[in-house]
């Protein structure tokens, strides 16, 4: 069967126009801050995994804005999220962004330096997660551009910060200080937090998931446990965690401590046990972990790491010295 000229015409333009309002609409984050409290506004990810749909917005990123500065933290995925973060920011206040606090190097929080950069912002960030942001970088942008297409990460390239923190710093913004520790061998070797005096708001990165499975390709868990505990005990009124819905205060951090001693009691007994990887990705996941967004696919990672790791250290502790 022929189609008319026209008709096939009128069918391409259709088709054209569909394709380019799908990507129009691919190539924007469509961020919107929510104020949480006075003067701090958060830029909340979804509960996904990263993909073409989401472009890897799924961190949770947020900024304080002082009477004189404006401090960031962590900074996206990728070049276009944290430009368009740099103009959502600009819509709230016309305050320099003097600052920009990355919580650690994984690129979800840090890929997006680049753009800040460019706008004179001072990036701060653990020595540790520059080491392993310089080391990984590039491995993890590749894994990104696989996950997300090449049209979200365009523009984006690996940088460094351009200052260091590894002990505690107190920045004010213009009557509003603001006080950053770092949390070491936690999450990652290089996990800082960060909290605001004026409205006892903590931002504490990856070392809180709330509703969603925790991610440990470089974490140490029994410290991420003792970081966790030390987090309760400060004052604070809410808590924005790394990924999924803010805690209030006089909410526990159950969630996350709870499915990372699941994890670590799950393969310290298949180790002893005998148990083969093969075995443990079989293992039904029990209530109420499996609850969690993203765990079918965090939890075979995880156990994964977790499997090899205690399998080198049987391996080194049985090695005859030589």
């Amino acid at each position: 069967m022929r189609f008319p000229k026209l008709l096939l015409m009128a069918a391409g333009a259709v088709a054209c126009s569909v394709a380019a309002s799908v990507n129009a609409w691919a190539l924007s984050y469509g961020l919107e801050p929510k104020m949480v409290a006075p003067g701090v506004y958060v830029f909340l990810g979804k509960q996904e995994p990263f993909s073409r749909q989401n472009g890897a917005n799924i961190v949770n990123t947020g900024f304080i804005v002082g009477e004189e500065l404006i401090l960031v933290v962590d900074v996206g995925p990728t070049h276009l999220y944290a430009k368009e973060m740099i103009d959502a920011i600009g819509n709230i206040s016309p305050l320099p962004i003097r600052f920009a606090v990355i919580t650690h190097h994984h690129g979800d929080h840090a890929f997006g330096i680049q753009a800040f950069k460019k706008v004179n912002t001072n990036v701060l960030m653990h020595p540790d997660a520059k080491e392993l942001l310089a080391q990984e970088g590039t491995t993890l942008f590749g894994f990104l551009e696989i996950q997300i297409g090449l049209d979200w990460t365009a523009g984006t390239q690996i940088d460094m910060p351009t200052s260091l923190i590894n002990t505690q710093r107190v920045i004010d913004l213009g009557q509003r200080p603001i006080i950053i520790n770092p949390y070491p061998k936690g999450h990652t070797s290089g996990d800082l937090v960060i909290y605001d005096v004026t409205t006892r708001t903590l931002f504490a990165g990856d070392l809180v998931f709330n509703g969603r499975a925790a991610t440990i390709p470089h974490a140490h868990i029994p410290t991420w446990l003792d970081h966790l505990e030390s987090l309760e005990k400060q004052e604070w009124d809410r808590l924005v965690p790394g990924h999924g819905p803010l805690l209030s205060k006089g909410q526990v951090l159950d969630s996350t401590r709870d499915y990372l001693e699941f994890l670590q009691s799950t393969a310290n007994d298949a180790v002893s046990r005998g148990t083969t990887l093969a075995e443990i990705m079989t293992t039904k996941i029990p209530a109420p972990f499996d609850k969690l967004a993203t765990v079918n696919s965090e939890y075979l990672r995880s156990m994964t790491t977790l499997f090899r790791q205690l399998e080198d250290q049987q391996f080194n502790t049985s090695a005859p010295n030589n």
